[in-house]
């Protein structure tokens, strides 16, 4: 019998020794969003107010046109740098996250809850960064031809627009949310360089497709009391038509360099005056 208890005793010494030893695994804990508890509507926006920081972070949601600014945001955030550091004794910085990309609206979700890949940086999932701004362009370059016409296209980019809007409010309520509406694409020359076998009027038919998702972007903010950027309207002629001189014509579609400069100043400078982040 005392034989058999010295032997559990050993036992129990000996697995402590390895307990003891052996390192202990850590959890890698995920965050996860956590779904609100009754479905939330989104009807009108009332932006949060911003307390004043020395660094605020910006993210950029949007298709190609915005894509071309730069994965952080390249001029747009020397400008807006420049406009910060000028405004106080205390200098500010402003960092940018540009998660654009060629996509439409629809891919919108997956673009905020996960890991998003733009050249060389990876950005981690928008709805878990403490954003101050979130600037969402039109996706109009991208519409949604798909559904068959440009009036069911609108309907499903509204629906889009009201689950991002309630998404937003919902797991990043301390974020500013700001629509930006791109530069127009020129009815005559809309990717000319790509098709140059196309028509006038095939052209101003994908241009105006494309003018239709724009400014419904533009009525969506104005509906919802959303902060509107409104740079399509800006970049017109006199004429209403898109001004050449802020489209690339190496394909007659996204931004030239003057364009980029000119969408960087435009988002600056809103934000600035109108002080969405306070100086």
């Amino acid at each position: 019998m005392l034989r058999i208890v010295i032997f559990i005793f050993a036992l129990v010494l000996l697995g402590a020794f390895f307990l003891k030893s052996s390192p202990v695994k850590q959890l890698t804990i995920i965050p996860t969003l956590t779904p609100s508890p009754t479905p939330f509507i989104f009807t009108t926006y009332t932006p949060p107010v911003i307390a004043r920081k020395e660094v605020y972070k910006i993210a950029m949601l949007g298709d190609s046109m915005t894509a071309a600014l730069g994965p952080h945001g390249g001029g747009l955030s020397e400008y807006m740098n420049s406009l910060y550091k000028k405004s106080s004794e205390d200098p500010q910085r402003i960092i940018i996250d540009n998660y654009a990309k060629s996509s439409n609206i629809l891919a919108v979700n997956n673009e905020i809850t996960q890991k998003t890949t733009i050249s060389e940086y990876t950005f981690g999932p928008l709805l878990l960064t403490d954003y101050d701004l979130i600037l969402v362009e039109s996706y109009g370059y991208n519409p949604l031809s798909q559904f068959g016409g440009i009036e069911e296209g609108i309907k499903q980019q509204d629906n889009a627009l009201d689950k991002l809007m309630a998404t937003l409010i919902i797991h990043r309520p301390n974020a500013v949310v700001v629509f930006v509406a791109t530069i127009s694409p020129n009815k005559e020359n809309y990717a000319k360089v790509e098709n140059p076998n196309s028509t006038v009027t095939a052209r101003e038919n994908l241009a105006d497709e494309r003018i239709a998702y724009i400014k419904n972007h533009i009525a969506y903010a104005k509906n919802h009391n959303i902060p509107l950027i409104n740079i399509y309207q800006d970049s017109l002629t006199p004429s209403g038509d898109g001004n050449m001189l802020y489209i690339n014509l190496t394909d007659d579609i996204h931004p030239s360099f003057a364009g980029i400069d000119f969408i960087g100043h435009e988002i600056g400078n809103f934000i600035f005056n109108n002080k969405i982040l306070p100086q």
